[in-house]
């Protein structure tokens, strides 16, 4: 028993650094507030990269959530406060990089593998298809030849 009080003593004593405080955000109306939490959703954390800045906590995450609460509450639209963000750290912060000359690639690239992969099939089946009609013939020469 003593044992288990002090593995519960010590699973306390290890959350306690990681314990994050609440961010408290005032909004004046409930459609900024959902604003807030689809915009932090929809921009990429450029220190993380996996997540969201509403997802991490790193520092820049906490900055940048700020300042895009502060924009909201500057009557800033969704697309000012999305072109910010990419003027800051580029298209790969939003997670719907808009299609220009540089993100083709990025677009067109899955497009591009599956035509390609289809092709691929459809020329290997017809290979297959080729020689099981030969093969067949094959066995039917071979079968007069035997008579």
């Amino acid at each position: 028993m003593r044992y288990f009080i002090h593995f519960v003593i010590g699973l306390l004593l290890i959350q306690t650094p990681f314990a994050e405080s609440i961010e408290a955000s005032d909004f004046e109306t409930k459609e900024q507030q959902s604003r807030y939490t689809q915009l932090i959703e929809n921009i990429r954390c450029p220190v993380c990269q996996g997540q969201s800045i509403g997802g991490s906590n790193s520092d820049l995450a906490k900055d940048l959530r700020e300042k895009v609460r502060e924009m909201i509450l500057d009557s800033k639209t969704d697309s000012e406060i999305y072109s910010f963000m990419v003027e800051r750290y580029g298209d790969f912060v939003v997670y719907k990089p808009p299609v220009n000359s540089k993100t083709y690639f990025l677009w067109f690239a899955p497009v591009l593998v599956l035509m390609i992969s289809l092709l691929y099939l459809f020329q290997s089946t017809r290979e297959n298809k080729e020689k099981t009609v030969n093969a067949s013939s094959n066995l039917d020469r071979a079968k007069k030849l035997l008579k």
